[in-house]
């Protein structure tokens, strides 16, 4: 049988790849946090994700990786939001339901730290120990996006900052979820 020939524009190859990359991380999220958190895949997540930033900050250079992979990551938190909400019976949409979820998926990455504040407005998580410490801060910078669409669906009265990260040098990692405005 011949091989039919698929002409695509530029712009529609560009979609679906990042339609591809957008499915490929909610799938990753799903069987990494919620089904499958066994070592091996922790570790072949953790080889991935710091050999691909990596990769693409060198070729790309810092700006250009945001740019490109900033909403395809926006997109992938809005969808992992979205299977949070159907899967998990999350009554309060607040900032303690966010971060909980955003603490359980860290915490599945191999990320190990505390709450450290926690109030109706505003939670604090310090980490001390993270696989991903001695990669590009793009590597974090990436995942406030995927942080950034989850909030905008559970509830975007709620935003999400790092205040501190190792890839930037610092002893610890320390982000804020807290209710904005």
């Amino acid at each position: 049988m011949p091989d039919k020939e698929v002409n695509l524009t530029r712009e529609e190859m560009e979609d679906m790849a990042k339609e591809a990359i957008t499915i490929w991380w909610s799938t990753v999220v799903q069987a990494v946090v919620i089904s499958s958190n066994s070592p091996e895949t922790r570790e072949i997540l953790h080889n991935f994700l710091s050999s691909i930033v990596t990769e693409m900050v060198k070729t790309q250079g810092p700006k250009k990786t945001m740019e490109l992979m900033g909403p395809i990551m926006r997109a992938g938190g809005k969808k992992a939001a979205v299977r949070a909400l159907e899967e998990h019976e999350i009554l309060d949409r607040d900032g303690i339901a966010i971060s909980s979820l955003i603490d359980l998926w860290e915490g599945a990455l191999g990320v190990r730290g505390e709450i450290v504040e926690k109030s109706d407005i505003s939670v604090v998580k310090v980490a001390k120990q993270c696989p991903f410490a001695n990669n590009p801060p793009e590597l974090c910078n990436l995942f406030g996006y995927f942080v950034d669409g989850f909030c905008e669906v559970i509830n975007p009265d709620y935003g999400w900052c790092q205040t501190h990260k190792m890839t930037d040098g610092d002893m610890e990692c320390r982000w804020v979820c807290k209710k904005e405005g």
